[in-house]
């Protein structure tokens, strides 16, 4: 293995929510089967600038979607990476063995929800456990940028949901929230083969992108009249649609997209609301209409090499996705820009050259 020059590193640490401060902190050691990773760039996910959700965790190294290249490697470590490989890192690994992963449950599994990044994807250096090397960390193709690499993540996130929404090639969708993941939503449901696909948002700016993604139609609720159930009954021949997916995880939000639902349909949840949060729903219409209320948390290793080839593809433009970008010494800033949720869809931190 090699070693890195000095002993402490710089990383984006949130002590509280919007506390985040750049600190000094010992660079990990790795073990035999270990890789460290040097980190070019990090997304922030709304989970990073979602209040209960890191207020949970602090004081932690924030960031889960790093892509960097391989600066030292364990004598035991996998024989299909070398240093200098760039690689994307799951910040999540599944054991393969469990009963949960051979049902495909990866995010069930307790390996999965064990695994993590060592200190995070927000620091200079990341060390990267045998589990995850192993199970779901990907070599980078040539061709693929690393702006591209940091996207496999948060797209694999979509890629699961529509497996797990049971995506069908003619389905009519709504799409509700039209940040990053949204954007990312209709464009996967227009490659794969919707009918039609109707979005909303309060933000014009991302209005317009979800059109340039391939939306049909779109939706303000600030300044269109009527409700967005109903714009989504005037685009699907009065019948709802047969898939609903919903970003915001407000149970008024939830119970709208419910509402948008045709006979025989699916309404996703992407989000998780705050534990202890309540939502009041009508069975006998999810029962006499045949709605599916579905959920589905992050992704697996099956999703992230999907998720690859379709960038290999081109489905997704990165130059689009990508909105904003920050130096480490101003991460806060970068996340109180995420939290904002207005002109801006993924932004990265960049934490070390890419070149």
């Amino acid at each position: 293995m090699t070693a890195t020059a000095t002993q402490t590193m710089k990383a984006a640490k949130a002590f509280d929510y919007d506390d985040v401060r750049i600190v000094d902190i010992e660079i990990p050691k790795i073990g035999d089967d270990e890789a460290l990773v040097e980190v070019v760039s990090c997304g922030i996910c709304s989970g990073d600038v979602t209040p209960w959700y890191i207020k949970k965790k602090c004081p932690i190294v924030i960031g889960h979607e790093p892509v960097g290249r391989i600066v030292a490697l364990g004598d035991n470590a996998d024989s299909q990476f070398s240093v200098g490989d760039r690689v994307f890192i799951h910040h999540h690994a599944p054991c393969h063995n469990c009963r949960h992963c051979e049902r495909g449950f990866f995010s069930m599994c307790k390996t999965w929800r064990a695994t993590n990044l060592d200190p995070g994807g927000m620091a200079q250096y990341v060390r990267i456990a045998k589990t995850n090397l192993e199970h779901d960390t990907l070599i980078l193709p040539e061709e693929m940028s690393y702006d591209q690499g940091a996207l496999i993540e948060p797209i694999a996130c979509v890629v699961k949901a529509f497996k797990r929404a049971r995506f069908e090639k003619g389905d009519r969708v709504a799409i509700i929230g039209l940040g990053f993941i949204g954007q990312v939503m209709v464009r996967l449901a227009k490659h794969l083969g919707a009918e039609t696909i109707v979005a909303s948002d309060f933000v014009d700016y991302r209005l317009e992108l979800a059109k340039e993604m391939g939306a049909d139609a779109v939706f303000n609720p600030k300044v269109e009249e009527g409700s967005f159930p109903e714009f989504v009954a005037s685009h699907t021949d009065g019948q709802g649609a047969d898939l609903v997916l919903v970003g915001p995880s407000s149970p008024k939000v939830i119970q709208e997209g419910i509402k948008c639902a045709g006979a025989g349909s699916r309404v996703l949840m992407f989000m998780a609301p705050q534990p202890g949060v309540m939502m009041e729903v009508e069975p006998n219409e999810l029962f006499f209409k045949e709605i599916d209320l579905i959920s589905s948390y992050s992704c697996g290793p099956d999703d992230t090499r999907e998720t690859m080839a379709l960038l290999q593809q081109g489905v997704f433009p990165d130059d689009k996705l990508i909105s904003h970008r920050f130096p480490l010494e101003k991460a806060l800033e970068a996340c109180r820009l995420t939290a904002a949720a207005g002109d801006s869809l993924k932004v990265l931190v960049d934490v070390a050259p890419s070149s």
